[in-house]
């Protein structure tokens, strides 16, 4: 069996709707986002053998990750280099309260967020040079099975560009929704194949 990954945004958290820069605060899941994680680790467990969780350490996505692992008895491996992107002085703002504060860096940041940073904050250049590396890492220590990784809209869009090498100016193109998997077949050439995309079928069950 080949490897393939499995990438799953957490759970839904305050700050989504409507939305805010979230970034690196530290946001417990709501009473709903506990109901989707649950909802959505019964699903992966029905359907994927996994054999090894990898989580950003924000609570968010390690409470998330644990609604597969723990009736698995696999333990949560957290990494820093999945974590949400750095938005700087955006954290917790608005697009429009962004927008007003800085003005030219937001423009700049729409217009091209790959080399355009949030003020203090980081460009999705370096998200990418992270979090691929996070992904090289576990191609190595991983050559077969389904490997989770649960992270942030902001870290699967990034990861989903790189593997279509797509440039990080079409980031806004994609999209997320809270607990979404993504099935990212690994193959044997190196390559990647995206074989499911921001999945929610597993909703269905918290309704």
């Amino acid at each position: 069996m080949s490897l393939e990954l499995l990438l799953i945004r957490h759970g839904e958290v305050p700050g989504i709707d409507p939305p805010r820069f979230r970034g690196r605060q530290d946001l417990a899941l709501t009473d709903l986002g506990k109901v989707q994680a649950h909802a959505m680790g019964e699903w992966v467990r029905d359907h994927f053998n996994v054999s090894a969780i990898y989580a950003s350490p924000l609570s968010r996505c390690i409470d998330t990750a644990n609604t597969i692992g723990n009736p698995l008895a696999l333990k949560v491996q957290a990494s820093m280099d999945l974590t949400d992107t750095d938005y700087g002085r955006w954290t917790g703002l608005t697009d429009l309260e962004a927008a007003a504060r800085d003005p030219e860096p937001f423009r700049a940041w729409m217009h091209d967020p790959g080399i355009n940073p949030p003020p203090d904050g980081e460009t999705l250049r370096q998200v990418e040079v992270r979090v691929v590396g996070a992904l090289h890492t576990i191609q190595r220590h991983h050559a077969s099975g389904s490997v989770v990784l649960v992270t942030h809209d902001a870290i699967i869009r990034v990861l989903i560009l790189h593997v279509l090498q797509a440039p990080l100016t079409h980031y806004a193109s994609l999209r997320q929704d809270p607990t979404a998997v993504n099935r990212i077949e690994v193959r044997a050439d190196g390559g990647y194949r995206i074989a499911l995309l921001n999945s929610t079928a597993h909703l269905a069950r918290a309704a």
